[in-house]
């Protein structure tokens, strides 16, 4: 090679690496745009804190979880997402009963949203049950002492289900 192709090859690889350093300090890789992340175990934190801040504001003690209520919750969400619909469990009772847990009354609250998974779809869950003057009642309820909730997500629509499932 002559040292004039020796130097344009060099002046090249040269401008490549000013481009490249130029395109990473100050491109959209530099600043990239913030995304909505989130796990179904955020998302169901997520509803839990606030249905319990709405709880309090009303002088309601608060949910606390119970881990058979959050699996069999979880177990409803992934259900109505593997058939994309959403329907009340036909026996609630017979489904606490099924997994040993003890209660005297049940309830269950239940919904789905294609805002994007995050907090976005858990936002709309919440605001969708607050606004459903039946699934407030329910949330709002002195009855109700333990809680779960589960969420699954359906990729082929981009739909979040949930649901909750409430004794005392």
């Amino acid at each position: 090679m002559s040292m004039a192709a020796s130097r344009s090859v060099r002046m090249r690889l040269a401008l490549v690496l000013a481009f490249a350093f130029l395109a990473l300090s100050f491109g959209p890789l530099a600043n990239p745009a913030p995304v909505q992340a989130g796990t179904a175990d955020t998302i169901e934190a997520s509803l839990l804190k606030w249905v319990n801040a709405e709880r309090s504001k009303r002088g309601v003690p608060a949910l606390r979880l119970r881990s058979g209520l959050v699996d069999l919750a979880g177990d409803r969400a992934a259900k109505m997402a593997s058939t994309n619909e959403m329907q009340h469990a036909a026996c609630l009772a017979c489904k606490l009963v099924n997994r040993g847990i003890s209660f005297t009354r049940c309830s269950e609250v239940i919904a789905y949203t294609t805002y994007p998974w995050g907090d976005q779809a858990a936002r709309s869950i919440f605001n969708g049950w607050m606004g459903s003057r039946t699934h407030r009642d329910i949330l709002m309820s002195r009855s109700y002492t333990r809680v779960g909730f589960g969420v699954a997500y359906r990729s082929s629509n981009r739909t979040t289900f949930a649901a909750g499932v409430l004794t005392g």
